[in-house]
């Protein structure tokens, strides 16, 4: 009985001990640690898979063959070029901006939505202004003129891929000319210096800051154009990288050569990164607060022609929207297709945003931690949570279809697809809330000591006030990246699972133009709508619990 009394009084003493070791771990902050923990052997599972799929196949020289070797010519003569035109457009714009009495609000607003704006949305309104049926081929039939031209090849490509890089890039220096001193700008206007002076000689340094970054994620974001490719591309000649890598699973059924291709395009992105993973000297480029200041400079005849000319570039794809909606099939929307393609489409979305947010808030967390404690593993952190934007979505997915074939299918397409694009989600919330995430920290951490607070308390009580509406702003960006991205689901699709942008995809291929534009246009008006919404919860001081 003594006995039995001893074992029962020590195992209530164990339980105890565990309790209170689980319960100090939560509140050192465990609970949150999890998700990087997760993501950390995700990376390394995959970092296996790959070691363990290299050593098997002994292989190799069926790789470089006259197909890659033309699709990395491609790849990287359209990349360039592409990069070039968005870097010096997006220039001009942003002073042309910079100029005009537009409110910063709205101008940074229409700079984030065509930057973050589907794909597919942009691809098919070019096709509807400039395609061989398109309007502006009407408008000639309609007055007699004797002009026809081709959109699709390489002008359509360097076209759209521009398009969102110009306000990217745009963006970027619009936020530097609206954050120069003011004493700067007195300095100007007492000295009578033009804005051309000011651009080449005195602003330059500061304009030109951390412009490398700028260039390596433009050049990034053009070799990874997909959808693009996908849409445009009318010759095997422009085929790039990524759609070798679609061709080799769809088409050929040789997986192992599209995870070779994969693997080589990662390899390629990385070395042209190499010179930008200083990361933290460049979060600033993204995350500058834009402020109404001093104003010296005032919009002139040229900006003002050179802005209209800007805003119809940006505008007129945004005509499919009416041309679908005058197209309007009250069957076709509330069909059983449609209808389930959208709500994968807010599943996928809703859940990609979900892991990404656990993933990037836990990272925070772990880079802020190893950092108040003077750890060099924060730098590492950080470098963990970029390097998987530097694997290309189609990259990605034809590794995790080779795993999901070793698999035997286990995995549901819903889950690969949920995963894959919340990796490429992940290091953008992590850019964008860094800054918030780390400010004050060396003041909060000694309070943090002196009042004994849990990391658990400090995240829900003091974090996550700072980083709200930071928190508000890129979720529901990421949340439309994730619903208008094609990429992954060209190859994770089935008869039962398909996501809105696969569905217009396929109307479109079937010949049914006004369907895919009726249902393109709901898509876009549901997005826009979904961002207003966002906007106002943001901007009008509705208080959010």
């Amino acid at each position: 009985m003594l006995l039995r009394k001893t074992k029962t009084y020590g195992s209530s003493i164990g339980h105890q001990v565990l309790t209170k070791t689980i319960n100090q771990k939560l509140e050192g902050g465990l609970i949150i640690k999890l998700p990087f923990y997760f993501y950390i052997v995700i990376l390394l599972f995959l970092l296996t898979f790959l070691i363990n799929f290299f050593y098997v196949t002994k292989n190799y020289s069926f790789v470089f063959d006259n197909i890659l070797k033309q699709s990395i010519k491609f790849t990287f003569f359209q990349a360039i070029l592409s990069t070039i035109i968005s870097i010096i457009l997006g220039f001009i714009l942003s002073i042309c901006l910079y100029l005009s009495n537009f409110k910063r609000k709205i101008i940074t607003t229409f700079l984030n939505f065509f930057f973050i704006a589907p794909v597919l949305f942009i691809s098919y309104g070019v096709i509807f202004i400039h395609g061989s049926d398109g309007l502006l081929q009407n408008i000639f039939q309609f007055i007699n003129l004797n002009f026809s031209y081709t959109f699709f090849g390489i002008i359509g490509i360097i076209y759209v891929t521009s398009y969102f890089n110009i306000a990217l890039s745009a963006n970027y220096f619009f936020r530097k000319l609206t954050n120069i001193p003011e004493n700067y700008l007195k300095l100007m206007s007492a000295n009578k210096i033009s804005l051309y002076v000011a651009l080449t000689r005195c602003l330059k340094p500061v304009v030109l800051n951390n412009l490398s970054i700028l260039i390596t994620m433009v050049l990034i974001f053009c070799i990874s154009n997909f959808t693009i490719i996908y849409i445009f591309a009318s010759s095997p000649l422009l085929t790039t990288i990524e759609m070798a890598i679609y061709q080799k699973i769809s088409f050929e059924a040789n997986i192992s050569e599209a995870v070779i291709y994969g693997f080589l395009q990662t390899v390629i992105i990385i070395l042209i990164l190499i010179p930008t993973l200083k990361l933290r000297n460049n979060f600033q480029m993204i995350t500058l607060k834009v402020s109404e200041n001093y104003r010296i400079y005032q919009s002139n005849l040229f900006s003002s022609f050179f802005l209209i000319i800007f805003f119809l570039y940006f505008f007129s794809p945004c005509l499919v929207v009416i041309k679908g909606l005058y197209n309007f099939n009250i069957d076709l929307l509330f069909s059983k297709n449609t209808i389930l393609s959208f709500l994968y489409s807010l599943i996928i979305a809703f859940s990609s945003l979900c892991i990404a947010l656990m993933i990037a808030i836990s990272s925070l967390f772990m880079a802020r931690r190893l950092h108040e404690n003077n750890s060099y593993l924060s730098n590492y952190v950080i470098l963990s949570i970029f390097i998987i934007s530097f694997v290309p979505s189609i990259s990605l997915s034809a590794i995790l279809f080779m795993i999901n074939v070793h698999l035997n299918f286990i995995l549901p397409n819903f889950l690969i697809v949920a995963f894959i694009n919340s990796f490429l989600l992940t290091p953008l919330i992590f850019l964008f809330l860094f800054p918030k995430f780390m400010e004050n920290n060396k003041f909060e951490k000694l309070r943090v000591l002196q009042f004994n607070i849990s990391a658990v308390n400090r995240f829900t009580r003091i974090d996550f006030l700072k980083i709200k509406k930071e928190l508000i702003v890129v979720s529901s960006s990421c949340f439309v990246l994730s619903m208008g991205d094609l990429t992954s689901i060209t190859l994770f699709n089935s008869s039962s699972f398909k996501t809105v942008p696969y569905l217009i995809s396929q109307l479109y291929s079937s010949y049914r133009y006004n369907d895919a534009f009726f249902i393109l246009a709901i898509f876009v008006l549901f997005i826009i709508s979904f961002l207003y919404m966002v906007n106002s919860l943001v901007y009008k001081n509705v208080k959010i619990r």
